[in-house]
């Protein structure tokens, strides 16, 4: 009996569904990847590896999610997004420059797997305790782990694992791959910033992802991307100051850095209960050595995540040790520490030895109201600052030029992007660091006071005008 051609069309279909992925995104809507694509069957071997589904448990904004209540988005989708995105612009970049085809299969594999490294909480943790996410990534990729096996069984690229690593640590050839997944202008921003501002609500992170790859053009010479025309320049300068305002608004927010100045605090005493041999209510041993800071093997690493920190964190409320127990529950039911800008005297800057001398008094100064509160002010007392940071504002750097935005005018002028838009000038010249004081909001109401070293005329102003009231 001959088959209809219904049915022959049906198989098909079937055989193409079957080939075929899809990853609906709230940020660039459907990700399709076809496995009869080779770099597309790398990436979808890649993504269900366990090493790359722990992302799921990974905060993409650390623990933003106390401030915005949306924040609740992984390091599974981020990376999915930037591999997206790096697609795309290969897709654009070809035109002009073909050969980049050639090395599909690495720029997605690196976009993909640029975060795998990141630990519980993401940057939080980092800057806590003081490891490199990207280290790890490439520990991951290179051990024995799934992904190792995924990316050697990838015969179309020989050392696949070995060339990705050297291009997340910008030691591959040519250099202008290394630069769409991490730069000043790479893939990686482009989806967090859209990601992180949908996620949180705002509108500070919107940017014309679209004409900034379109704008993109490959200078083999050079070894380097630039940015080509006005109308490029322009979506690039809005980009600069959407991932200004992200910061200032967003990531800095000065609730977060309560949270992290809470979450450091916490992890401070637990690293003193460990060195004093304290019997914890639980602690489980690669948390112990990781918060010990000890070699930990990459199976060791891969355990660590939110769950299993929060869980740790859960359990710490019914711990013997008080300061443990009552921050732990703070942390856990969003009892969280307040904040407020520590202001430079009038006419002063932030290098000015003064101010310095201010914040070291009002330190002192709040750690003397927590004592008085019973509180221990090694654990209740803390001044963050922002500005200044890996990941932050834009500044074209002398260590590494090459990842600098170079923007190629209608005219042909060729130029660093600050030196030709006065506006980025102003943003690159900008002194953003701030300081501010973390403290329990126990004392909320005391710590007016504490202003008045710094500003006694305008604390007494105020309260005149309280009593007028």
């Amino acid at each position: 009996m001959l088959a209809s051609p219904c049915t022959g069309l049906l198989q098909k279909q079937v055989f193409n569904m079957a080939n075929k992925r899809t990853y609906l995104d709230p940020i660039h809507q459907d990700i399709v990847l076809d496995r009869r694509v080779p770099a597309e069957r790398l990436v979808m071997d890649l993504i269900d590896t366990r090493e790359f589904q722990r992302l799921r448990r990974v905060h993409q904004l650390g623990v933003s999610y106390f401030t915005f209540q949306g924040a609740e988005g992984s390091r599974f989708t981020h990376s999915v997004g930037v591999m997206h995105v790096a697609s795309q612009l290969i897709d654009m970049l070809k035109e002009k420059t073909p050969s980049i085809e050639q090395h599909r299969p690495l720029i997605l594999a690196s976009a993909l797997l640029h975060d795998i490294g990141h630990g519980p909480y993401s940057h939080v943790t980092e800057k806590i305790l003081h490891y490199d996410h990207e280290d790890w990534s490439c520990r991951i990729i290179s051990g024995d782990t799934e992904v190792r096996k995924v990316l050697d069984g990838f015969t179309e690229v020989p050392s696949l694992s070995e060339k990705i690593v050297k291009l997340l640590k910008k030691e591959h050839h040519p250099k202008y791959l290394s630069h769409i997944v991490s730069s000043q202008l790479d893939c990686d921003r482009f989806d967090y910033l859209l990601r992180d501002s949908y996620m949180t609500g705002t509108a500070y992170g919107h940017l014309a992802l679209q004409r900034i790859l379109r704008s993109m053009e490959v200078n083999e010479e050079k070894d380097r991307i630039e940015v080509v025309g006005e109308k490029g320049q322009t979506a690039v300068e809005d980009y600069l100051f959407g991932r200004y305002s992200m910061y200032a608004q967003v990531y800095y927010h000065r609730k977060n850095l309560a949270a992290r100045a809470h979450l450091a605090k916490l992890l401070k005493r637990v690293k003193h209960l460990m060195e004093a041999n304290h019997k914890f209510v639980f602690m489980d041993e690669p948390t112990a050595k990781w918060l010990n800071g000890e070699t930990l093997t990459v199976d060791e690493y891969l355990s660590l995540d939110d769950v299993q920190m929060t869980y740790h964190i859960k359990r710490w409320t019914d711990d013997n040790d008080q300061v443990l127990k009552d921050l732990a529950r703070r942390f856990l039911d969003r009892r969280l520490f307040k904040s407020v800008r520590i202001m430079p005297p009038t006419g002063g800057g932030n290098g000015n030895g003064k101010f310095q001398n201010l914040i070291e008094q009002v330190q002192n100064h709040t750690k003397e109201l927590v004592k008085a509160y019973g509180m221990d002010p090694d654990y209740y007392v803390a001044v963050e600052s922002t500005g200044f940071r890996p990941y932050d504002y834009y500044r074209p750097e002398s260590v590494h030029p090459e990842t600098n935005i170079v923007i190629r005018t209608d005219t042909g002028i060729v130029s660093e992007l600050s030196e030709l838009s006065p506006t980025i000038g102003a943003l690159v010249r900008g002194n953003y660091e701030s300081f501010w004081l973390i403290y329990p909001p126990e004392i909320d109401e005391k710590v007016v006071d504490i202003q008045e070293l710094a500003h006694p005329e305008d604390v007494k102003e105020k309260r005149k005008s309280k009593k007028k009231n």
